[in-house]
Formats: C-alpha cells, sequence, structure tokens
C-alpha cells in the first residue's frame, strides 16, 4: 500500500513490529509526514487510519504518537531499556 507518497521499508515500526498488508514502515517516517500535512491543514482521519493500518496499531496509536512528536519535538519513538 502507498500512502502520501510513503513506500515500503526494511524496518517496522519501532523494534521491527509490523504491518499490515505486507507493507513496514518507521514510526519516525510515518509521524513526520503526518505532522507535515498537519501543518499545511491538510490532516484527515483517513490518513491516520490508513497508517494505522499500514504499521499494524491502532488508530489511537497513532493520534497518541503525533501528540507526543508535537509536544517533545521529536518524531521518533521513546528508547525502551
Amino acid at each position: 500500500m502507498r500512502w502520501g507518497g510513503l513506500g515500503r521499508c526494511d524496518r517496522g515500526v519501532d523494534q521491527g513490529r509490523g504491518a499490515g498488508r505486507g507493507a513496514v514502515l518507521p514510526r519516525a517516517l510515518v509521524v513526520r509526514r503526518l505532522l507535515e500535512r498537519q501543518q499545511a491543514g491538510e490532516l484527515a482521519t483517513r490518513h491516520v487510519r490508513a497508517v494505522a493500518e499500514t504499521v499494524g496499531v491502532s488508530e489511537r496509536t497513532v493520534w497518541r504518537w503525533l501528540e507526543q512528536a508535537k509536544a517533545t519535538g521529536r518524531a521518533e519513538g521513546p528508547v525502551r531499556q
């Protein structure tokens, strides 16, 4: 599945987890793309839904990622120890 110019990648979300329909995308990439759409006033729920389905997480998780990125200024997830 392609969404807004996003293609397939070698790693999955966070720790290599991932993916609906065989497409695997890193969290930082999808968060940056969604933030770009949001800043342009183009972000819609359908975009979040498509990303959630593609990376194999819930829509709520993707919205949480966006909130965390805006709060911290980082698209990457927190480092787990």
